[in-house]
């Protein structure tokens, strides 16, 4: 017979498997305020990365940011690029050959001007890694032109305008060799964020972020342009004040590789005032596992499965202001 002083207590044991499953499910299925889904490359498990394609694809997924990379060419203009070189799983010769894998360091970026990067298709092959890419012809093109082809589709569609998180990839090792010096590197985009500014007669510069694995590339740029956020890229289960101290300033975003990011990381992130938006998130599951542990965005290949569980999401980067950087 059970004692109904005890009654109470007992009911609540047996039903608090349901509450804390309730109680999860609701934290990982809401997104916070501003939440900034990024689509990575564009959506490269969808279409070519780095590609205006893909960028229009993901601008039709909703995403609020687009991501991409950036290069130099021989002649000093900022190309769209993950490597300073063409990659021979993804990128086919003018002639429509194949690049010979052994060689394909040797196809540098910075040992070209445009006029011949822009014959290299990097479109018709599909990515090995991305088996539901959809590919077609598409050239690595230069970051004005991308911008341009995005902000006119995106008004043509009638959507809020994108943002755009844009990575100098820039390593000690190939300085003078792959790419420029990070001091010129910097100067650079910051010369051509200016003139897309007046291009496009918005205020483009509100909407861009700059990041970098390499602190040399973000403190020059920095330097050049106090204004713009930074976001500093990690990939080291280090702490978070561990990542600050080598990158030597306190950023607006702390872009760590998912797989070693922890509730303390989000926690303490949160505490001096950065947002935290991991990379490469690509499974429905560990989407929801961040987002339970406070995230402020993501960056996937796959904004289609981020879309399919949070079909509610709309991107509104128009309405979010600074608060989304």
């Amino acid at each position: 017979m059970v004692n109904h002083h005890y009654l109470p207590a007992l009911l609540l044991l047996m039903f608090m498997p349901t509450i804390l499953f309730t109680a999860c499910d609701r934290d990982t299925r809401k997104l916070p305020e501003c939440f900034d889904l990024q689509g990575h490359r564009g959506a490269m498990g969808l279409a070519p990365e780095n590609t205006i394609p893909g960028f229009l694809k993901s601008v039709d997924l909703g995403v609020m940011t687009i991501e991409f990379d950036l290069a130099v060419s021989n002649d000093h203009k900022l190309v769209i690029s993950h490597e300073p070189w063409f990659r021979s799983d993804i990128c086919l010769q003018p002639d429509g050959s194949p690049i010979p894998q052994e060689e394909e360091r040797s196809y540098r970026l910075y040992d070209r001007r445009y006029v011949e990067i822009e014959q290299y298709d990097c479109g018709s092959l599909q990515n090995p890694n991305h088996p539901n890419q959809q590919t077609e012809r598409a050239v690595k093109p230069l970051m004005t032109e991308a911008i341009m082809a995005i902000e006119e589709y995106v008004r043509s569609q009638d959507r809020p305008p994108v943002r755009y998180n844009i990575e100098i990839k820039s390593d000690e090792a190939w300085d003078n060799r792959l790419t420029p010096e990070p001091e010129v590197f910097a100067r650079l985009v910051h010369e051509e964020f200016l003139t897309l500014q007046e291009q496009l007669e918005v205020d483009f510069m509100k909407r861009v972020n700059v990041q970098s694995f390499d602190p040399r590339s973000v403190t020059a740029f920095r330097d050049i342009s106090p204004t713009i956020p930074i976001a500093i890229l990690v990939y080291s289960e280090e702490s978070v004040d561990d990542h600050i101290e080598t990158f030597g300033f306190l950023p607006e975003i702390y872009s760590p590789n998912y797989g070693v990011l922890t509730p303390e990381h989000v926690a303490r992130a949160h505490e001096l005032g950065m947002r935290v938006i991991p990379w490469t998130v690509n499974n429905p599951e560990d989407m929801e596992t961040l987002i339970g542990m406070g995230v402020d965005g993501l960056i996937t290949d796959y904004p289609n499965r981020f879309n399919e569980r949070y079909p509610d999401y709309q991107a509104s980067s128009g309405n979010c202001g600074d608060s989304a950087l």
